[in-house]
């Protein structure tokens, strides 16, 4: 009698062994085909691409929103009239050239695409040192949405310059300011 009892818990087990392994092939047949539409909607926006010229050449202007997250205060200097952040800086733009209708999802592409698209010409105008930060990747990252629009994120650490008024002082108060330009 312990013996059915054994073969029956083993073929309940086997079945569902064979039901798991099937539902995992499955789901990665899925995801295999979901990424060979990413990969050929990304190809085919990428095609004939000029990075050049800017979204609706010859017409309006670009508009370009943009976010700033301070990530941390590093340093202010009264002796240089400085001031050193690190910051996550996000602009985004509609760019129609990079619509897309074979899929409903926001694509979040490598870093390295930036280099093959047009970006807004984006620069802090009170700035003495910039960088971009690169461990272990350039920290930048690029989303494309189906209606065209790019987020461009970049984390960035920057010293400004901001002349401070220190005849108060030590009950001065300083409003230092980041300016952006395009």
């Amino acid at each position: 009698m312990l013996g059915r009892q054994e073969d029956k818990i083993c073929g309940i087990f086997s079945a569902l062994a064979a039901l798991s392994f099937f539902c995992f092939v499955q789901s990665s047949s899925t995801g295999s085909t979901g990424m060979s539409v990413a990969k050929t909607t990304v190809d085919k926006l990428l095609k004939g691409y000029d990075i050049r010229l800017r979204p609706d050449f010859g017409g309006p202007p670009v508009i370009v929103g943009m976010s700033i997250n301070i990530a941390s205060i590093d340093s202010i200097s009264e002796v240089n009239m400085d001031y050193t952040i690190t910051m996550y800086f996000q602009q985004s733009w509609r760019d129609k050239r990079l619509a897309y209708t074979e899929m409903k999802l926001n694509l979040t592409l490598d870093n390295r695409v930036a280099d093959q698209l047009w970006l807004p010409d984006t620069y802090f105008l009170n700035d003495k040192k910039s960088f971009l930060h690169g461990v272990t990747v350039k920290n930048r990252m690029i989303r494309l949405h189906p209606d065209g629009t790019v987020l461009y994120g970049l984390r960035i650490t920057t010293t400004a310059a901001c002349m401070m008024d220190l005849r108060r002082y030590p009950l001065d108060e300083q409003n230092c300011t980041l300016e952006i330009e395009s």
